[in-house]
């Protein structure tokens, strides 16, 4: 009896039913689950490329950013774009990497600073004795460094200028300054000048700068300025205006740049949009000989100026909410304590305050107003070096210019840099 059960349950013909029909039961019997397959393809459905920009742009670091990028080349290809680098830039400010001196020397930033382990990797990577200009190398000297380009001039009796991009070894030589009324600005006659790079055109390609040169010609005492933009590869100048005594001019915020005067009791603002100068007075506490100031764009259109009195272990901070006006709209917002009274300002950059003390160089954070130890040596009239370190999120910072390298030889560089595992970021 168990083996004619055993042969019952094996049955699985039914002489009542056409053997049609269990063929076609065999063929295709019924599944519970979806197939393997169909869960693959449903996990393999596309991500539009704008969805996952959206994603990576609020990654919360650019090594974030490096580090997803690595997964695919689809990732790869998307943070390498133009558009991408253009809206991620505009989010996230390139690290301070470190200060150039006056002959190029680079001094890069050190533990534990954040940004030590991409101060290396620019270190190595960027040409900072500046090789690759026109003529003997050691004829360039520094006047400026902004956004990763780097503002060159040569000795006082040539008055030749150049921007370029270290990291990718790109520059472009500006022309001369036109004859403007008379003064022949590139004569050995020449007036006293500072030259200093300014903000991008809103309009232009992010590869686009702008050039401020300002002169004092002391012994007809007269103010002038010429604005250079790269996309129009031209100058132009603001009228000449007299009867002011010499400026010593500062960083500028918002397109414009701030000068007080040898007496410390007025501003010079010079709008690098209108062309136009105009004068403010300074608010009390920062009057008087022996002051230091500072300033800085404190974000969302308001200008930031710093003020600390030699002597004295704080420093005060005032700010405006708008680029016109008098000293009664500068209003004082805080008071930062220092741990002695030997600092002095050295200048300031688009987000940090820079400060000496007994021979090591400080960084005050504009929106933290943290001071960090950057480097344990002074520099002599230094300049900030703010850039992001060779990676895909590092692209040249000039265009129409001169170019060392093959386009091909240098895209296959930086993408050769840009492993997910590669030096720069933490």
């Amino acid at each position: 009896m168990g083996g004619g059960a055993a042969d019952e349950g094996q049955t699985s013909e039914d002489p009542r039913v056409d053997p049609g029909i269990l063929d076609q039961r065999r063929r295709s019997s019924p599944r519970l689950l979806p197939s393997r397959d169909g869960f693959q393809e449903m996990a393999s459905l596309p991500i539009p490329d704008e969805l996952v920009a959206e994603i990576f742009l609020r990654l919360p670091t650019p090594g974030d950013v490096i580090r997803t990028s690595g997964a695919c080349v689809s990732f790869r290809r998307l943070v390498a774009g133009r558009p991408f680098l253009r809206r991620f830039r505009k989010l996230h400010d390139p690290p301070l990497l470190g200060f150039l001196a006056l002959t190029g020397a680079f001094f890069p930033v050190l533990p534990p600073s954040p940004s030590a382990s991409a101060a290396s990797a620019v270190a190595l990577a960027a040409d900072f004795s500046f090789s690759f200009l026109p003529g003997p190398a050691r004829d360039w000297k520094v006047r400026d460094a902004r956004g990763g380009r780097v503002l060159l001039s040569r000795s006082p009796l040539d008055n030749s200028l150049a921007v370029c991009d270290p990291l990718h070894r790109r520059y472009r030589l500006l022309p001369l300054i036109p004859e403007v009324e008379g003064w022949v600005p590139h004569s050995v006659e020449n007036p006293y000048r500072q030259s200093f790079l300014g903000d991008a055109e809103e309009t232009a390609e992010e590869t686009s700068f702008t050039v401020i040169s300002i002169a004092h010609w002391g012994d007809k005492d007269k103010q002038g300025a010429f604005v250079f933009s790269s996309s129009t590869g031209q100058w132009r100048g603001t009228p000449w205006i007299a009867g002011f005594a010499s400026f010593f001019w500062y960083r500028h915020a918002y397109g414009c740049f701030y000068g007080v005067t040898a007496c410390r009791e007025k501003l010079l603002v010079l709008d690098t949009q209108k062309m136009e100068f105009s004068l403010a007075d300074l608010p009390p506490q920062a009057s008087g000989q022996n002051v230091g100031i500072a300033i800085v764009e404190a974000g969302e259109g308001i200008t930031g100026m710093f003020v600390l009195a030699h002597g004295t272990s704080h420093i005060s901070y005032l700010i405006r909410r708008n680029n016109g006006g008098s000293s009664s709209q500068w209003q004082f917002e805080r008071t930062i304590p220092l741990v002695s009274s030997w600092y002095s300002f050295m200048g300031s950059t688009e987000r940090h305050l820079l400060l000496v003390s007994q021979g090591d160089t400080f960084t005050l954070d504009i929106k933290t107003f943290q001071l960090e130890k950057v480097v344990r040596r002074g520099i002599s009239s230094p300049c900030v070096y703010r850039n992001f370190p060779p990676s895909l999120l590092s692209s040249p910072t000039i265009s129409n210019g001169v170019d060392t390298e093959d386009d091909e030889v240098l895209e296959k560089r930086r993408v050769a840099s840009s492993s997910p595992y590669s030096p720069g970021f933490e």
